[in-house]
């Protein structure tokens, strides 16, 4: 009965052990991207760039001219931000698909490095 007391005593002092080092190792901390880092030669279009100042509504709705000017440049202005909206959309789509192509070109670097040294080892 001693015998069994004394291997689960050791048993669980290795474990715990065992768990001190394990928390003590600390995975190495992934390399962050760089935040100013771009590929844009020039900086993107903001939104004020891009698009109208906004409508200013009449004073009053009985004036209809000032009224009717008012509706057409909420139309304007509109049509400006869904063609910057639309012309985004277009960037990051491009973006992306450029993105995933250098993921792809890389990954066949890394897989024939990777197959180089498989075919040296062989020898």
């Amino acid at each position: 009965m001693k015998k069994l007391i004394w291997i689960a005593m050791v048993l669980f002092c290795l474990g715990v052990a065992g768990l001190a080092l394990a928390a003590q190792e600390q995975p190495p901390a992934p390399v962050p991207a760089d935040p100013a880092a771009t590929n844009f030669a020039a900086a993107y279009p903001s939104v004020k760039e891009k698009l109208p100042p906004l409508p200013v509504p009449p004073a009053s709705m009985n004036d209809a001219k000032a009224t009717a000017a008012y509706i057409a440049a909420v139309d304007a202005y509109l049509k400006a931000a869904q063609g910057y909206i639309d012309a985004s959309g277009n960037d990051v789509n491009f973006i992306i698909r450029e993105r995933n192509t250098a993921i792809e070109s890389a990954n066949q670097v890394v897989a024939n490095y990777n197959a180089f040294f498989k075919l040296e080892e062989k020898k």
